[in-house]
């Protein structure tokens, strides 16, 4: 058990006007009696509770909000606080008629009563929800039981109340002002507008009895709230929320921070209005002022979250960063080193004391120093983008601060726009939608209508000036992914750069002419004369044009030896580009473009061999290319299904598509999914009509008779691609392949018999019959298709030899 003990004053308002003058020496127990025989008799120091009629345990609600306190007074102090159940203790806690109306407490004292916590029965404390009255006086009773008084009363320790400017709830639960000069006739806060947790005053004094927890949240810690329901979260993790986190009126935030050390941050990212962060020790932030408690006759909290005090001048407990929301936020930091970032916004950031991080986001930001502006050395890093402000002030009040994305230093003088510390830049190039500029010895790719770009980087440092004898930047242009970097020589040769859209080196073309057609067709993307020959582009008269084709909407014509994709009914288009050059004539030594056409989403290209080969390649919508599909036969039936889409005869049979004269047979039309063989290859088309993709294999159309014994007799869409059926005859085997979207092989099953249970579970998606069994079996719970190609025995055939006999006759039909 505990013992009380006197306690000294420490000259100190905020604090003596808390102090009864005891408080409890060693392990402090506290407990819910269920009967007044846990009490002594007599019960000295009472006044009968224990045995007036209507004693009861406490309700369970308020035993709740009893623990939730405890919990706070232990993560503030270094008390040692043990639980005892329903049986004696130091502080036993219970409900008796003799506390009427409301409720009250005993100082810590070496009585009977000593330490003990009565609510009366008058009032429904089952009511209890954190934010609510009910629940804070559970906080302020029990602070009572730990040695604290009213806060507007004298007496106590040095006979004296708090101060009036801390008189009111904001700072302590043990006050009845519910505002500054509130009365104290009773407390006109809002349902849920009482405070969630001890304040700073009450944390203080709770510290200057039991000491300070330093261990407390004392890793890194990142606090962040809802801005609906006003629920707090610490790492992610929820907490106890006002009227239990249902919103409306219950969004309240109305609290005290204690963090006993780490690196610790203000996360209000998810705040879409215009925050008000303050780290400073005592201080408070407001982050929505619909969340803010209302204390009634027009008075409202001045803040949502207040920070403690430090105990003992010991830093370790301020909050060290703050992250603000969307709106116009006002970020101020405290003495020690702060990341305070602004995000959207035009955000007003304070570093304060310390070498503080701000990063001002997006936005028209300002950075706010305390002395004029020669008080300070300010640098710029163009590699960093970065500004350093230097306090050179004894003793540096402000610090360093190291300064990104802020646009005004606001300083006791005045205002100044950041890129007055800039180094003048010098604009190399201002065609197009990207200015190219030169500061100092860096180049930056900024918007040519305003704004600032990224600065261009070649194995994770800037270019710099000169760094390539000889070669400089001329041009610039953002594409539609990353931007083109001309660099040009004293000699009159150009190398195209290609860059990410950070602005980093990702690859280059080879070095080509000033007069070359390959560097005049880059000149168009870069809406530059880059050769200064008067033209931006080929000159009309300069080269050979020759129309390869005109069919459908793209015209594929040659301009020297590169190619371009112009749109028949007049105009340019993209030239055709090959891992970021122009592809040229010869460049693949038998091959040359016949065909090309306009898709929903980019062009196709058909190339064509010496040998009467073909092979289509996919371009994106700049004439880039992007993939391509294996090599076919100009006789193939799947170079025939392109010729369509072509609106041109490739083969120069005289047909533009497959012949009447081909073999063309529907193997089933079941379900949403038609399975057609044309010639050897097999297509799946929509029931409901039109073109569907060709059945693929390894990259090449599966044909007729290439497994031996086994043929597609089945297919249907999926949600994500195709399952295809194949089926052996002679053993009245399936193999179930599932197919991508574009009908490419990706998997399949293990052979089955045509009786399994397991074949029968898919004739419902296949909306088919099989196995010729005149019933089409519903879907079961049997397994989907494994993924990992592993044999699963599944009829009463040995599937593994089976599986390793198709494997052994045609490698790569089980593919992984």
């Amino acid at each position: 058990m505990a013992t009380a003990v006197n306690v000294s004053a420490t000259n100190n308002a905020d604090i003596d006007g808390l102090l009864a003058g005891v408080k409890w020496s060693g392990t402090i127990s506290y407990s819910f009696p269920t009967s007044s025989a846990t009490y002594a008799y007599p019960y000295s120091g009472g006044d009968s509770e224990p045995t007036t009629s209507g004693f009861s345990s406490a309700p369970t609600q308020m035993q709740s909000a009893i623990n939730y306190a405890i919990a706070l007074i232990k993560s503030y102090t270094n008390a040692s606080i043990s639980y005892n159940g329903t049986g004696s203790s130091d502080i036993m806690i219970a409900q008796s008629p003799a506390a009427n109306p409301t409720s009250y407490a005993y100082y810590p004292g070496n009585y009977a009563a000593g330490g003990d916590v009565w609510f009366g029965t008058q009032y429904d404390y089952t009511q209890a929800q954190l934010g609510n009255y009910y629940f804070t006086t559970a906080l302020h009773e029990l602070g009572h039981a730990f040695g604290l008084k009213h806060s507007q009363e004298t007496g106590g320790v040095a006979n004296v109340a708090v101060p009036t400017a801390h008189d009111d709830s904001e700072y302590t639960v043990m006050s009845y002002r519910s505002y500054v000069g509130g009365p104290l006739t009773g407390y006109t806060n809002e349902q849920y507008g009482y405070p969630e947790t001890y304040m700073a005053n009450d944390i203080l004094a709770l510290q200057t009895l039991y000491g300070a927890n330093f261990t407390t949240q004392s890793s890194n810690t990142v606090y962040t709230w809802s801005p609906t329901t006003g629920q707090e979260f610490i790492n992610g993790v929820g907490q106890l929320a006002d009227g239990g986190g249902v919103g409306g009126s219950a969004n309240r935030i109305y609290e005290t921070v204690w963090d006993g050390g780490g690196v610790d941050t203000y996360d209000l990212s998810n705040y879409t209005t215009n925050l008000t962060i303050n780290l400073n020790a005592g201080a408070s932030s407001v982050f929505s002022t619909t969340q803010l408690a209302y204390l009634g006759n027009g008075h409202y909290a001045s803040g949502n979250v207040y920070n403690a005090y430090l105990y003992n001048g010991d830093t370790r407990s301020l909050i060290d960063n703050a992250t603000g929301g969307s709106g116009n936020d006002t970020i101020i930091g405290n003495a020690i080193a702060n990341v305070l970032k602004g995000g959207g916004g035009n955000d007003t950031i304070t570093g304060g004391g310390g070498n503080d991080t701000i990063d001002g986001g997006a936005g028209t930001d300002t950075a706010v120093y305390s002395g004029n502006q020669a008080n300070y050395s300010i640098s710029y890093n163009s590699t960093t983008h970065a500004f350093t402000i230097i306090d050179q002030r004894s003793g540096s009040p402000d610090g360093t601060d190291t300064v990104t994305n802020v646009e005004y230093f606001q300083f006791a003088d005045g205002t100044v726009a950041s890129d007055a510390f800039l180094a003048p830049a010098v604009v190399i190039e201002h065609a197009g939608s990207t200015s190219l500029g030169q500061i100092n010895s860096h180049y930056f790719l900024d918007p040519a209508a305003g704004g600032i770009g990224p600065e261009v980087m070649l194995n994770g440092a800037p270019l710099a000036a000169g760094q390539f004898s000889g070669w400089s930047p001329v041009g610039a242009e953002k594409l539609s992914s990353g931007y083109g970097l001309a660099m040009e020589s004293s000699s009159g040769q150009f190398i195209i750069w290609t860059l990410d859209d950070s602005g980093n080196y990702v690859t280059n073309a080879a070095p080509i002419s000033g007069t070359s057609a390959a560097l005049e067709n880059y000149e168009t993307s870069f809406h530059q004369d880059l050769n200064g020959d008067g033209t931006i582009g080929i000159p009309a008269s300069a080269l050979p044009s020759t129309t390869i084709e005109a069919h459908g909407a793209t015209s594929l014509v040659q301009v020297g030896s590169n190619y371009f994709l112009n749109p028949t009914a007049g105009g340019s288009g993209p030239e055709v580009m090959l891992n970021g050059a122009p592809l040229a004539s010869g460049q693949f030594s038998g091959w040359s473009p016949v065909g090309a056409e306009k898709l929903s989403s980019g062009y196709e290209l058909a190339m064509e061999s010496s040998s009467g080969q073909f092979i289509i390649w996919t371009l994106d919508n700049s004439g880039n290319y992007v993939t391509n599909a294996a090599p076919v036969a100009g006789t193939s039936t799947t170079l025939e299904n392109y010729e369509p889409s072509f609106q041109q005869d490739l083969n120069g049979d005289g047909v533009i598509g497959v012949p009447s004269g081909t073999s063309v047979t529907t193997i089933e039309a079941f379900g949403a999914t038609s399975l057609v063989q044309i010639g050897s290859n097999y297509f799946l088309n929509p029931t409901a009509g039109g073109s569907g993709p060709e059945v693929m294999l390894q990259g090449a159309p599966l044909a007729a008779g290439q497994f031996t014994g086994w043929s597609p007799m089945a297919a249907e869409k999926t949600s994500n691609g195709f399952i295809f059926a194949m089926h052996s005859s002679g053993s009245d085997q399936f193999i179930i392949w599932t197919l991508d979207n574009n009908a490419n092989y990706v998997t399949n099953t293990a052979p089955m018999s045509g009786s399994s249970t397991a074949l029968k579970s898919y004739e419902a998606s296949f909306q088919q019959d099989l196995n010729g069994d005149g019933v089409i079996s519903p879907a079961s719970a049997a397994p989907a298709a494994p993924a990992d190609n592993v044999a699963h025995d599944t009829s009463t055939h040995d599937t593994a030899d089976l599986i390793h006999a198709i494997l052994s006759q045609h490698p790569g039909f089980l593919l992984s």
